[in-house]
């Protein structure tokens, strides 16, 4: 196994941006689109039905374009850290490299998911009321 040369400082600094854009892209990717997607829909559409099919069609396709976004950054984040190099390795096939996107993802997720939970019970004006048949 080959060692690595040591990373230059500008390309420690563009993997520290890459990192913090990935971290923000996917706070955007899990709280961002769904919200803007929404809001947009009620702009667009008066009933319900309308904004529900709205919903279902568009903010998936969304949040996918944007996370082939996130991989793209995943990759670069790899090409200035030098873990993918130029080079062909044929001994290790093809690898699977995990980066730093899918504990990112993981993380932003559950925050997404905390946050709603919090705007549900204690923000949201309509708050639901559990009833004890």
């Amino acid at each position: 196994m080959a060692q690595r040369a040591p990373i230059a400082r500008q390309d420690r600094v563009v993997a520290w941006l890459l990192l913090a854009f990935m971290v923000l892209g996917s706070l955007v990717l899990w709280i961002g689109i769904p919200v803007f997607g929404l809001w947009a829909l009620s702009k667009v559409t008066s009933s319900i039905g309308g904004h529900l099919l709205g919903a279902v069609l568009l903010i998936p396709p969304a949040m996918l374009a944007f996370s082939l976004a996130l991989f793209w950054m995943n990759h670069l984040y790899f090409r200035v850290t030098g873990i993918l190099g130029d080079e062909d390795d044929d001994e290790e096939g093809a690898r699977r490299l995990r980066g730093p996107l899918e504990p990112i993802l993981v993380f932003s997720l559950v925050a997404a998911v905390v946050s709603l939970v919090v705007w549900i019970l204690f923000v949201s004006p309509n708050v639901p009321q559990l009833q004890v048949v």
